[in-house]
């Protein structure tokens, strides 16, 4: 039986030979490209209408992280430690975010293209009114994740944790929740264009029945005299 091609594209990052970077030049603004940031640790970093292009940021820690309005292309983040990111409409393509720590992670009405996220552990991830295509989390914790009002097309979830999920005014196709542990979600009428396992059916036909107003009782009904 031939094996079923993944719905989720993430193309290859392949970066070319990388100047160190100066923590100087992390600035609103800032035009960074083919540039290797390692080890920066900051109170604040302030990267807003930025463009980051082909770089490498490893081991970046700072307690607030403003990347609002940032457009970043062809990049690898590792190891990243950050509290409270502020990263709303921004535009983001081609991007590999890998054993990141964060917070609260504010990216509502973002633009994303071919972004991975693998190994991270995030608190609360706010993508509502996001444009999501081509989209995958690989072995992440995500304890709450707001998708409402967004358009997500092409997004899976492998070996991942995802309690708290939020789909309401969602727009979803190539939806793929097979590999998310699930407890609660917001929103299950906008659940048309996901894919889940029988197990996960399974668990949430209470929260169905729930939406729809049915009732689940396995008695017999009385009978007529």
């Amino acid at each position: 039986m031939a094996r079923r091609k993944p719905a989720v594209r993430i193309d290859e990052i392949r970066l070319p030979a990388l100047e160190t970077g100066d923590p100087a030049d992390l600035l609103p603004g800032a035009r960074l490209d083919g540039l290797a940031f390692e080890g920066v640790e900051v109170e604040r970093l302030d990267l807003s209408d930025a463009s980051v292009m082909e770089c490498s940021l490893t081991g970046l820690g700072a307690d607030e992280a403003d990347l609002r309005g940032t457009r970043v292309r062809d990049c690898v983040i590792s190891a990243a430690r950050l509290p409270s990111l502020r990263a709303g409409r921004g535009d983001w393509r081609d991007v590999r975010i890998e054993g990141a720590r964060i917070g609260s992670a504010e990216m509502y009405e973002t633009n994303w293209g071919s972004v991975h996220f693998v190994d991270c552990k995030i608190t609360y991830l706010n993508l509502r009114g996001a444009t999501l295509r081509d989209v995958a989390f690989t072995r992440c914790s995500i304890e709450e994740l707001d998708l409402a009002e967004a358009t997500a097309q092409s997004v899976a979830f492998i070996g991942s944790s995802v309690p708290t999920l939020d789909v309401q005014r969602a727009q979803l196709k190539a939806f793929d929740l097979r590999g998310a542990e699930l407890h609660r979600i917001t929103g299950l009428s906008r659940l048309n264009g996901t894919t889940v396992s029988s197990v996960q059916l399974d668990l949430l036909a209470p929260l169905l029945a729930a939406e729809f107003g049915m009732a689940i009782d396995d008695t017999a009904p009385p009978e007529i005299p």
